[in-house]
């Protein structure tokens, strides 16, 4: 769990002085561990305010913090709405609670020697997977300009993102929270949080639309149970559906044996060449493998082509860190890491 929003409805009447008073209690509220979790966004048309509710700040003030359970969640709630309710002045400015988006992010653990930057070809298919489902859907990344790394990635259901309904965000944890923090204090956060850097986060956000609740509906409200399994089957279904993986594997091999058909019929046929101009397309050994299976019929002349080619992407892969040649296996590892993702205490019964 990492964050949600709220919009909080005002008494009718209520004065701009309230309402002022209303963002400094909220923006100022420290947990029971001395953090704040919670910023006011704004004022909406219909005279309510925006807020958004950090769960892992609530116990560390850091988002590397990672929420596991429901009764973590449960603390948050309850704290919040018990210092509304132990204000009677706070008290009779608050009308009820919408809940208006919810975060829930899933974290995927690299191994020793991978960076973020390595797979990109494996986000490259997810893009394309995501597509498929949502014809739609925008796929956008955030680059590090200077070392062309990818950084962010954003998978939306709508055009402008902006506008989204539903979307996953793929990102570096360790490089999206340094760019918000001080040297010194990125020091504590990575010796507090060892296994920060091997952390890929797929966070997926959803706009949500249900009835109001009164404080102490929205204190017992188990969000996390009740949105977990949907998000999850969000990102397995909407970039990890090995069938349509298994359908652009077979798309992308078949338009390279034609291209690959096309180049060899020119003579002076080089492999190295043709990979490097066709680099884009493969985004897999596995997908080149095939191509030469389909284009070239003897035995011999094929099995001499998959030892070259997959010296040539070998290369590739260590010169730039770019996965290539394991792509699909990497990409089964990621879906059984979240077919397995579960809430701690699913099935524990909780007492506020």
């Amino acid at each position: 769990m990492d964050t949600i929003e709220i919009v909080i409805g005002l008494q009718e009447g209520i004065t701009l002085e309230e309402i002022g008073i209303l963002q400094n209690s909220f923006n100022n509220l420290r947990s029971t561990y001395g953090y704040t979790y919670c910023d006011v966004l704004q004022m909406t048309k219909n005279g309510s305010l925006a807020v958004k509710i950090s769960y892992p700040r609530f116990f560390k003030g850091i988002n590397a913090y990672l929420i596991s359970t429901r009764r973590e969640c449960f603390e948050v709630q309850k704290h919040l709405i018990e210092y509304i309710m132990n204000d009677p002045y706070l008290k009779t400015l608050i009308k009820d609670i919408n809940l208006t988006r919810v975060d829930i992010p899933f974290t995927y653990y690299m191994g020793e020697e991978e960076s973020f930057h390595n797979h990109q070809n494996i986000f490259m298919i997810f893009a394309q997977v995501y597509q498929i489902k949502k014809p739609k859907s925008s796929t956008k990344g955030i680059i590090d300009i200077v070392s062309k790394e990818q950084e962010t990635l954003t998978y939306a259901d709508t055009k402008s993102i902006s506008s989204y309904n539903s979307k996953l965000v793929i990102y570096d944890q360790y490089k999206n929270i340094l760019s918000k923090t001080e040297d010194d204090m990125m020091k504590d956060i990575t010796a507090n949080y060892p296994d920060l850097r091997k952390r890929i986060r797929f966070e997926v956000s959803k706009r949500i639309r249900r009835k109001s609740l009164n404080l102490e509906e929205f204190k017992s409200f188990d969000i996390y149970l009740s949105y977990f399994e949907e998000y999850k089957g969000y990102i397995l279904d909407n970039v990890l559906d090995i069938e349509i993986i298994e359908m652009l594997y077979k798309e992308a091999s078949v338009r390279l044996a034609q291209i690959l058909y096309s180049e060899r019929a020119l003579g002076n046929f080089n492999y190295e060449v043709f990979i490097l101009k066709n680099l884009s397309k493969i985004y897999d050994y596995e997908i080149l493998r095939r191509a030469l299976n389909i284009e070239i019929e003897n035995t011999s002349t094929r099995e001499n082509a998959v030892t070259k080619v997959r010296k040539i992407l070998n290369d590739y892969q260590e010169s730039t860190g770019i996965i290539v040649l394991d792509t699909y296996k990497h990409i089964i590892e990621m879906r059984n890491n979240f077919i397995k993702y579960s809430i701690v205490d699913k099935n524990e019964n909780i007492f506020l």
